[in-house]
């Protein structure tokens, strides 16, 4: 029998050993975080996971669970009595039952309804719709689509001499099937709508959600805000997905408090999970309690937002909360800036908070951490790294290996110069998930991970400091981290930062010097241009000495006396780790910034990149370690130059698991991709490598122009791959094995420098006509252009603008009021579309953005909630039905001034086109002008730049509706070959901003020529224009006006006097006929439509109509106008028929409901013959049935039955002559058209008399969620 290990390594599934926190726990277990509040701003945290419920000396684990995003927030400003029974109607329609035990001192209750699939996370949706297809759906339309086959097969098998009636029975049953196919291939599972009751009980407020969604509140909970009550419920056993509740603005709004997804709960439980029988599987501190701040918006995939981030912070401070662990970040453009990351630094500096957060996942390349955790000053920004006890007890991996830092985590420096990680710690844990996942617990990875175990660890050391009252700032705990941080050697210091957590050597350096007066001081670290540390990474910069002027400020804690800054005075001493940076050695030190300077001299150093530090010390107390640390970071990249062949080339290089192989090199001036070729010269060991490749440029994030890939190389084979560069800057090329790739494998790999560089904009004006454009090669090389538009970008202008002031929930650090704006937009699609919505002025900004938030709420035409966006809207595509769209779009600021200068900013929705539109290149401007000759390959050198021409669109190929300021846009190509082709599709880790192609081209559209109508053959009179040979036009002109007032006015008066005067006048008639069907009286009037209809109808001799109808080509001189006015006499033919074939069905809808009430009325009565008046109706009905079958024949032959303007009469012929299965089939095309309340009622209705019980119930079902009563609020 196999040796088996039954000691599982449950230690290390929440990783505490690496850091000492287990270490620190068992000498000293009073500290293991009581005191503590932990703030953990994330996506949410179930209350009910393992793990959660207590801390371990008995106290609630969670203290506050809070929703800041919005995405929960319900509208209950509506205030309602309950009748006489006890009932009141809630805003779904249902009838809400209210409970007799409930305290109800005013009697009045707030109400409104919530659609939980905007707070069901996504996996969560995607189980319940599978589960409810199966068990109300499928069986039920299964049985019935088998049951209905049956009938139209027997049906077929009859003799196909049918009669009219047997072939309308026929189709009337293949409707029914095409309806069922229909239903259940476009079957969704819609908004679960919940009403919200909530009243106050005499104490506080109370609420209660209808989670029987039947009006049953005995059986629903009531719940109190949970900072009150401590409590929270479950929607259902089915979902085990537990919400709480908080009430603000005396009960007007209710916020449901659930979790948009697992994140955040595995977070808590690393941080502070605590596990009374099982202490193994505890987190970092489990003595620690817990605020729970939702900041990722359900709404938008839990994606952070401006609102939940300062919303979140300001609880964080109301809260006095020790320490906030934010495990989310983002790419940004410019470092330390926007109102975000300035509320954070002001939480830090005025609020004594100590904020821990996640430094990205965008490895291995450097200069790759993500904002707020890698470039804000105060934050410390934690990396990822795994031990060989993870490896065994996380990952099941078969072999232990050295400690390292995984792959993915991002490295600094930031491009600010900051080192940009702080510490690391580990990055990856088993542990507790929420109960709707089913599981208990889950892996995760990510610095997600290991800010939360720095988090944990930073929990234990203020939980000592506090029971010894050892005063401490969040300055003087980060300084203490990184002064006692392990360093390993084999991790570069851009990966660990100043090293590993280590919480038994943090506690005691801040013990020893507690009474420093530095731990009360920032030393700010200034250099030109904002920088804060120094980065030279350009090769001009790499070849020449530098000298850089340094100021040092000390920034005091809030909590500093005047006397402490009139009394500091530190005499510093100043060193440089490397002789190539060379500084002062003394600094003497007061409240006052003082400047020095350091020089750097990277000549002398190989290519590559290289670190040194500037250190302060007190002289006094060396043994405190460093007071401040000025980075260094010099990359000297390697030329590729043309006596190379513009390559570089690294041979048979050796690669452990994690190893990173960093090639810096000059792209050359025209160089506009790269070639890569890697081979693994092992025969037996498969290699799996990221490659990674990033620029950086000024004010412009990382993401812009990045490629990430991960390859497997087969042992003996190749890997052949091609990205963009940008010529002038300096690429970095990581070639980097993945950390968990067992054993050792050799490489070789080659870089090549290609390059077809197009110079002028790619910005062609249509009204510009020809656009000339050059391309030149960084050698010699193919050149193939090719521009494929593929989209269309609308721009739209608001059509409504207000500023208000936001409550207190938004006042920033509840201090500042905030102003909101609010912008609405109209779009109106005139088919189906793939849409993306983006606010250009702000789209690409959240942590740098300088306004507090953003974010934009799409509606039907309904105000149905469709979808939603923020930043980054690439995130956030759509596929949209055709129809009428609004957008609200919501903007915060503390200033109003600032919010007005937004009025009239434009949105754009981009929107994907029917088919591709390829623009003509062509090889000369002559060529380009007559439309010959188009451009096929072209050689071009180095020597001789090479022009090309882009030429308009005809206008034939230009989309339908297009109007100036709109703009098409497409990739477009230039080389010839196969990997010059692939270098311009993007590759990011991330899918990229402005579209999926390196290089774009746009089209800016001008208005389309005005088409001028021929007058051959037309020998009529010109409209708007007096015909002199017509001596009745003035009599004409008078009577057409007076005929627009027949229908405006419902004026039947004028009918009848134009009547005498024109009495063959067909829109005479039709002006009528308008006025009958929009008066309001229409239903007692239905005989004068059909009188009306039936003098239109006798007006046209319909045989000589179809003669003319069929004609193919005529050849009289007359042609154009007979034309015309055949075309004339059928619309008004079809809409007679129309209203006559409307008024039809009515009246014998009116005459069938007569006569089943006289027939009702008989058999009560007990007669046992029918009386004269239901012979009299019987008749009726069947003399209209006749003229009603006469209509839809007469009909049948002049229009198309299908054309949305004869629906409504087909479904009401449908339902007059019981053929339901045609009735839901038209109702389905009209829904198609435009989305109805009433059509979708009439829906339920007919399935109703189908007996599909079950469709009916779902679209009823589906009501409340499709025809809200009003938007959701932001």
């Amino acid at each position: 029998m196999a040796n088996i290990d039954t000691n599982y390594p449950l230690q290390s599934m929440v990783p505490k050993r690496e850091t000492g926190a287990l270490n620190f726990l068992l000498k000293n277990p009073e500290f293991d975080g009581k005191g503590i509040t932990i703030a953990i701003l994330d996506t949410g945290v179930d209350p009910g996971a393992p793990g959660l419920q207590f801390t371990s000396d008995g106290r609630p684990k969670i203290i506050e669970i809070i929703d800041t995003t919005g995405s929960g927030d319900v509208d209950t400003s509506t205030v309602v009595s309950p009748d006489q029974d006890g009932n009141i109607i809630g805003l779904s329609g249902r009838t809400l039952k209210i409970p007799s035990s409930w305290n109800n001192p005013s009697g009045r209750y707030n109400i409104g309804t919530k659609d939980l699939s905007l707070i069901f996370p996504k996996n969560l949706k995607d189980r319940l719709q599978k589960e409810l297809k199966e068990t109300t759906w499928d069986s039920n339309h299964k049985r019935m689509t088998a049951t209905t086959l049956e009938k139209l097969d027997q049906l077929n098998k009859q003799d196909q001499d049918l009669s009219s009636k047997d072939r309308l029975h026929r189709e009337d049953m293949q409707a029914q099937i095409e309806v069922l196919d229909k239903l259940d291939k476009s079957w969704s599972a819609f908004g679960l709508i919940v009403d919200c009751v909530v009243f106050h009980d005499g104490n506080t407020y109370q609420a209660c959600v209808d989670i029987s969604m039947t009006g049953d509140l005995q059986s629903c909970p009531v719940l109190g805000s949970y900072n009150e009550s401590q409590q929270y419920a479950t929607f259902s056993r089915t979902t085990m997905f537990n919400f709480s509740v908080n009430i603000y603005e005396e009960g007007k709004v209710l916020c449901i408090v659930a979790n948009g997804g697992s994140h955040g709960t595995h977070v808590a439980a690393i941080t502070a999970g605590y596990f009374a029988d099982e202490p193994d599987k505890n987190g970092v501190a489990p003595g620690a309690q817990i605020v729970a701040i939702k900041i990722g918006d359900s709404r938008l995939a839990t994606m952070e937002t401006g609102t939940g981030l300062i919303r979140g912070l300001s609880e964080v401070v109301r809260l006095k909360c020790d320490i906030a662990n934010l495990s989310y970040g983002e790419a940004c453009h410019w470092p330390g800036a926007g109102k975000i990351c300035a509320t954070i630094e002001e939480a830090v500096t005025k609020h004594n908070l100590i904020f821990v957060s996640s430094a990205g996942n965008n490895g291995p390349c450097l200069s790759t951490v993500g904002s707020p955790g890698g470039t804000t000053e105060h934050i410390i920004g934690v990396g990822a790294w795994v031990s060989p006890d993870m490896m065994t007890a996380e990952y099941s991996m078969s072999e232990k290996l050295p400690s390292n830092q995984y792959t993915w985590s991002s490295r600094g420096p930031c491009v600010n110069g900051a080192l940009g990680v702080s510490i690391s710690a580990p990055g990856g844990a088993i542990t507790s998930v929420p109960n709707w996942t089913l599981q208990g617990s889950q892996l995760m990875n990510g610095t997600s991970m290991s800010s939360p175990n720095a988090c944990g660890a930073i929990a234990l050391i203020l939980s000592a400091l506090k029971a010894q009252e050892i005063q401490y700032t969040p300055y003087s705990i980060r300084r203490a981290l990184e002064n006692t941080a392990s360093k390993q050697n084999n991790i570069e210091c851009f990966a660990q930062g100043h090293g590993f957590v280590q919480v038994n050597e943090a506690y005691e350096y801040l013990s020893r010097h507690a009474a420093l007066p530095e731990n009360k001081i920032s030393f700010d670290l200034s250099l030109p241009h904002g920088k804060k540390g120094i980065y030279l990474r350009t090769y001009e910069d790499s070849v020449k000495p530098h000298s850089i002027n340094v100021t040092v400020e000390p920034k005091y804690h809030s909590s500093a006396s005047p006397e402490e800054k009139i009394e500091f005075s530190c005499h510093m001493a100043i060193c440089s780790d490397q002789p190539w940076v060379v500084c002062p050695t003394h600094l003497e030190m007061m409240n006052m910034a003082r400047a020095f300077v350091v020089k750097v001299d990277p000549r002398g150093l190989s290519p590559g990149v290289h670190y040194a530090q500037v250190q302060a010390f007190n002289t006094k107390q060396v043994n405190a370690g460093v007071l401040f640390s000025l980075p260094v970071t010099v990359i000297k990249p390697e030329l590729v130059e043309k006596c190379g062949n513009y390559q570089l080339c690294e041979e048979k290089r050796t690669f452990k698991p994690g190893q990173i192989g960093r090639t810096f090199f000059h792209v050359p001036a025209d160089a506009s991709w790269a070639e890569l070729s890697l081979k693994n010269h092992s025969s037996d060991q498969a290699a799996r490598f990221v490659i990674h490749c990033v620029h950086i440029r000024e004010q412009r994030a990382f993401r812009e122009q990045e490629f990430y890939k991960l390859v497997t190389v087969p042992p003996g084979g190749t890997s052949e791959q091609a990205f963009a560069v940008q010529s002038g800057l300096t690429a970095e090329l990581c070639v980097a094995r993945w950390w968990s790739n067992l054993g050792d494998v050799t490489m070789s790999y080659d870089v090549r420098c290609k390059g077809l560089k197009v110079e002028n904009n790619p910005v062609m004006h249509a009204v510009n006509g020809i656009h000339r454009m050059e391309v030149r090669a960084l050698d010699r090389d193919d050149f193939s252009p090719s521009v494929t538009l593929k989209h269309i970008v609308l721009p739209l202008r608001p059509t409504d603008h207000c500023v208000r002031p936001l409550t207190s929930r938004d006042h920033v650090l509840g201090e500042q009021p905030t102003y909101e704006m609010i912008n609405t937009y109209s779009l109106h699609l005139s088919k189906s579309s793939d849409v993306t919505i983006s606010f250009p002025l702000l789209s690409d900004l959240l942590y740098e953005n300088e306004y507090n938030s953003q974010i934009w709420l799409m509606f039907d035409s309904n105000k149905s909630f469709i979808a939603a966006g923020d930043a980054y809207p690439h995130q956030y595509p759509q596929k949209l039905d055709k129809g009428d769209y609004t957008i609200r779009l919501q903007v915060s600021h503390s200033s109003r001034d600032a919010l007005h200068r937004l009025k009239d900013a434009a949105l754009t929705v981009k929107t994907k086109l029917t088919s591709n539109i390829s623009l003509e290149v062509f090889g000369s401007h002559r060529d380009a002008l007559m439309g010959s000759n188009k451009m096929s390959t072209v050689i071009v050198t180095s020597a001789k730049p090479v022009p090309f021409y882009v030429a308009p669109l005809a206008e034939d190929k230009l989309p339908k509706h297009v109007t100036g300021g709109q703009y098409l846009i497409g990739p477009m190509s230039v080389a010839k070959s196969e990997m010059g082709k692939r270098a311009n599709t993007y590759c990011g880790k991330r899918p990229k901003i402005q579209g999926e192609y390196t290089h774009m081209f746009t089209y800016v559209l001008i208005d389309p020529p005005t088409k001028t109508k021929s007058t051959r053959n037309n020998s009529g009179k010109k409209q708007g224009k007096y015909d002199a040979k017509n001596p009745n036009q003035c009599e004409e002109d008078l009577r057409d006006l007076k005929m627009t007032w027949i229908a405006k006015q419902e004026r039947l008066d004028i009918f009848d006097k134009l009547k005498g005067e024109w009495p063959e006048h067909l829109p005479l008639y039709m002006a009528k006929l308008q006025a009958l069907e929009s008066a309001k009286t229409r239903a007692n009037r239905l005989d004068d439509i059909i009188e009306t209809a039936d003098e239109v109808i006798s007006r046209i001799d319909t045989h000589n109509l179809s003669a003319n109808l069929g004609i193919k080509s005529d050849p009289r001189p007359d042609a154009a106008n007979i034309k015309s006015e055949t075309e004339k006499q059928k619309s008004h033919l079809i809409a007679a028929l129309i209203h006559k074939g409307c008024a039809l069905a009515d009246k014998l809808d009116e005459l069938e409901v007569a006569a089943s009430r006289q027939e009702n009325a008989e058999n009560q009565d007990g007669e046992a013959q029918q009386s004269g008046d239901n012979v009299t109706l019987t008749t009726g009905c069947s003399d209209i049935n006749e003229k009603l079958k006469e209509t839809y024949e007469t009909l049948q032959m002049f229009a198309d039955l299908n054309d949305s303007k004869l629906l409504p009469f087909v479904f009401k012929h449908a339902t007059a002559t019981k053929k339901f299965g045609l009735a839901a089939k038209t109702l389905l095309k009209q829904s198609d058209e435009k989305k109805c309340k009433e059509t979708d009622l009439k829906f339920i209705k007919v399935c109703q008399s189908l007996g599909w019980e079950y469709i009916a119930l779902h679209f009823e079902k589906s009501m409340p969620v499709k025809y809200p009563g009003a938007f959701i609020p932001f």
